[in-house]
């Protein structure tokens, strides 16, 4: 099976915030990558979504998973002067989504519950709220210019990753992002308590909707 997956993302919450300290991800930080910054500042993203109609491409139109939920907390990096992902945590409620993650990709999964109403996410661990937030969409979608925060933030082509010590990224591939802007109003940030954050950063950004093929693994 090395011809990557097919899944379509949907009601993508961004969320970002300034990192003080960098150095404390270093071990994280795969072989030949290097931190991103945006106008010097680090940031690490808080990402909500929903991903359904998971397909493999070598089994065409099968659906190995229909839909579930999902938090990730991620920085930002670049390998060969190209920007990517470099995920530190992925919260879903789909337990055989975990197990396929972390054998085939070895992606930090873990498993959480979700509980989703119109413009709310909450998100629970060990029985406990992790994240908690109500947004609103402010704008209609739009593609944003190359040196604006949210097109740095989202137009990403990789996701790099350290498994059992050896250094892999796998290639992302979408259209552009079409991006709204949104507000917040977050009741728990807990999922960020083991991180040096700083300040969030003022753009909150919206997707509704975005088709994403993930390809297989290749070592850096």
């Amino acid at each position: 099976m090395k011809k990557g997956w097919k899944q379509t993302w949907t009601n993508l919450l961004f969320q970002h915030f300034e990192i003080q300290d960098m150095t404390v991800l270093q071990k994280y930080l795969p072989k030949n990558c290097t931190f991103h910054s945006f106008e010097g500042k680090y940031y690490l993203g808080l990402v909500s979504m929903h991903m359904t109609n998971v397909k493999h491409k070598a089994t065409g139109n099968i659906i190995w998973f229909k839909h579930y939920n999902e938090l990730n907390v991620r920085t930002y990096i670049l390998h060969d002067n190209r920007p990517g992902v470099l995920f530190l945590s992925l919260d879903v409620d789909s337990l055989i989504s975990i197990f396929g993650a972390r054998v085939f990709y070895g992606l930090p999964y873990r498993v959480s519950k979700y509980d989703n109403k119109p413009n709310e996410v909450t998100s629970y661990r060990n029985g406990e709220i992790q994240f908690q937030t109500e947004y609103k969409v402010t704008s209609e979608p739009k593609v944003y210019d190359q040196d604006t925060f949210a097109f740095w933030a989202t137009q990403r082509y990789f996701f790099a990753n350290k498994y059992l010590g050896v250094s892999f990224k796998g290639e992302i591939s979408h259209e552009s992002w079409e991006l709204s802007t949104g507000s917040v109003e977050n009741t728990s940030l807990s999922v960020l308590d083991t991180y040096d954050v700083k300040s969030q950063h003022p753009d909150i950004l919206f997707c509704k909707q975005i088709d994403v093929q993930t390809h297989p693994l290749t070592r850096i």
